[in-house]
């Protein structure tokens, strides 16, 4: 399944317990008691409340602290808290509070409800409040380096559980990953080069808050060793060859070393081997072992092929054709 984003909606996980506490007619019901959301997120906590006939409601707030005087104080004037509260009576006697960009030390605060009256005494806080959990969103690769053909796991976790358990997407180098596992827990069961480098992962709805990237390191020996050769355009006898050696592998090959097939002995070293001062001689074919320590690939070999008369001289490749004109001066 090639995975999809839905629009932007409150990740909010909620335990619905209904609190409700009443004394002569006056009380507080919050709609849930727990309240599990993902930082960065947005939340809402809501309950109604009840009075007594003859009282006016003049003052409705949230709070978790009490100042020097014990008096508690207004979420809305709280400077951890403020520009990212707002309040919502929807209905009557019906409150709301919205939390934006949720942060970790939002959580675990008792948020308590408040309303006072116009009489003297007519002042209720509900009691206990509803606890917040800010959660992280966090991404473990296990293990995190491998080698190809090994099963490597993905785990997508929140530092405080979510209920109901929500799906999942998942990202390499910031791309969605096609894929149908929805669960926390992607598995790469055979693992290839193409594997390698930065996951993340978010809750499905939510991939704007994604965790933090996690990189997979795959290890394996050099592969699509090549040789080429340079200058790519004529060249006349006496001037310069150079032949290139190019591999993929990880870690990075760490010894090339060139030979000229039929001749037992090395030519050189280096991923670069150039022939100065070129000769009908230096006619043949050349190719490259790349060596780390996970393999030691030979090259495709690469024919040079040096007249000493004013015949085009050519190189090709046992793989693919390449025209490279040398020519000698009569």
């Amino acid at each position: 399944m090639s995975l999809r984003t839905t629009g932007s909606v409150l990740v909010v996980f909620l335990w619905s317990v209904t609190v409700v506490l009443c004394t002569n007619g006056w009380g507080v019901m919050y709609t849930t008691q727990s309240i599990s959301a993902l930082k960065g997120s947005t939340v809402n906590l809501s309950c109604s409340y009840m009075y007594p006939s003859g009282h006016t409601v003049t003052s409705t707030f949230w709070f978790i602290n009490n100042d020097d005087n014990n008096n508690p104080v207004n979420l809305t004037d709280d400077p951890d808290y403020r520009g990212r509260v707002t309040y919502h009576n929807d209905k009557k006697n019906e409150h709301t509070l919205t939390i934006t960009d949720l942060r970790k030390s939002d959580s675990l605060a008792k948020y308590k409800f408040r309303f006072i009256t116009d009489q003297p005494i007519g002042r209720w806080t509900g009691e206990p409040g509803v606890t917040l959990s800010v959660t992280d969103i966090l991404l473990q690769i296990n293990p995190t380096s491998v080698s190809e053909g090994e099963r490597v796991t993905l785990l997508c976790r929140t530092t405080y559980p979510l209920d109901p358990i929500p799906e999942y997407i998942w990202y390499k180098n910031k791309q969605p990953v096609t894929s149908k596992e929805t669960k926390n827990t992607l598995i790469l069961y055979t693992v290839t080069s193409e594997d390698a480098g930065n996951y993340s992962c978010a809750v499905k709805g939510r991939d704007d808050l994604r965790s933090p990237e996690n990189t997979l390191n795959v290890i394996y020996g050099p592969k699509n060793t090549s040789v080429s050769v340079s200058p790519s355009g004529e060249i006349v006898e006496g001037s310069s060859v150079t032949l290139t050696c190019s591999s993929d592998a990880n870690p990075p090959v760490d010894n090339y070393t060139w030979y000229k097939k039929n001749v037992t002995s090395p030519k050189a070293s280096g991923q670069s081997y150039s022939i100065t001062n070129i000769r009908s001689e230096d006619s043949g074919e050349y190719y490259c072992e790349a060596e780390n320590l996970f393999g030691r690939p030979n090259s495709s070999t690469l024919f040079v092929a040096v007249h000493s008369s004013s015949q085009p001289i050519t190189a090709s490749s046992d793989q693919e054709h390449h025209n490279y004109c040398l020519y000698t001066p009569k």
